[in-house]
């Protein structure tokens, strides 16, 4: 009986032992409460004192960009005919449209300010001839230029006119150049629009060099629109008389080889060619100079 007893006790200090232990793990063997584990240290909230602001558009230059309807004469000016289809068979309504709706997507300048430069590529049965477009010059005449070439209305069309005559400036100069771009292709006086007649963009600065392309028009000067020419002498009878837009940087010898073209023997003039050349397709190159203040075209 005493043997069971000593048992029974030394079982229960066991008991009592590892009770002690499963407390003490709980509340602690001195009787508290463990505390809580330390949470970590709040970081502080960043906050800047000098937010970047969102860039600011720039201000466009007034004179780079004109609404359609301050850029031409919508109403024809003296005696003009408009046909209702081009040569190709297209819309001349259509093609004005489609005009209109892309002009004032025509930029030159980012929303950074950065300048963008455009070059057009004339792909001719003859070669490339590509021209370095000059809005600095004549901003609505290029604008013009783009969105005609970008809606199509010159793939097809024909260089329908070629001149190569003595100048009028009395020294015996001789003047030549090609015309292209008009709806019909008959390189007619009063035809060469199709809906519109751009104000004319004069610049003094502005010389008639071996290459110079500018928009040809009737005999009243605001008779301009979609015809076009490249000049391929020196044209000094033509400065001030009409708007230049753009310089010939290669092609120079397919533009000569297009006014080389036999013309018909019946023609009066001499200036309608047999054969007219076709300009298959005109396409728009655009880029961005990273300064604004360089890359200034050449004169």
């Amino acid at each position: 009986m005493a043997k069971s007893a000593t048992r029974w006790r030394w079982a229960c200090a066991r008991g009592g032992a590892f009770g002690c232990l499963i407390l003490a793990a709980l509340i602690g063997c001195n009787g508290q409460e463990p505390s809580a584990p330390p949470e970590p240290p709040k970081q502080p909230v960043q906050t800047s004192t000098n937010p970047v602001p969102p860039p600011q558009p720039v201000p466009l230059d007034p004179r780079m960009h004109q609404p359609f309807n301050v850029a031409v004469v919508a109403e024809p000016p003296g005696i003009q005919e408009l046909p209702e289809q081009t040569m190709t068979g297209k819309s001349v309504g259509k093609l004005y449209t489609e005009v209109v709706a892309l002009w004032d997507k025509i930029q030159y300048a980012t929303p950074e300010g950065k300048r963008l430069a455009y070059k057009a590529t004339l792909d001719t049965e003859l070669g490339p001839i590509d021209i370095e477009l000059r809005p600095d010059l004549a901003p609505n005449h290029v604008r013009s230029f783009i969105a005609l070439a970008k809606v199509g209305y010159f793939d097809g069309l024909v260089f329908e006119r070629t001149v190569s005559e003595k100048s009028d400036t009395g020294k015996g100069e001789s003047l030549e150049f090609i015309e292209g771009g008009c709806p019909r292709g008959t390189g007619e006086l009063n035809l060469g629009s199709i809906g519109y007649w751009l104000k004319p963009e004069l610049v003094p600065t502005a010389k008639h060099e071996e290459g110079t392309v500018g928009c040809w028009h009737g005999e009243e000067r605001d008779t301009a629109a979609c015809k076009f020419y490249i000049t391929l002498t020196r044209a000094p009878a033509m400065d001030g008389i009409f708007t230049v837009f753009g310089k010939v940087t290669r092609g120079l010898e397919v533009a000569r080889a297009i006014r080389a073209r036999p013309v018909h023997p019946d023609d009066v003039t001499g200036e309608r060619p047999l054969n007219p050349v076709v300009i298959r397709s005109v396409t728009i190159h655009g880029s961005v100079l990273d300064n604004p203040g360089a890359g200034a075209p050449s004169k």
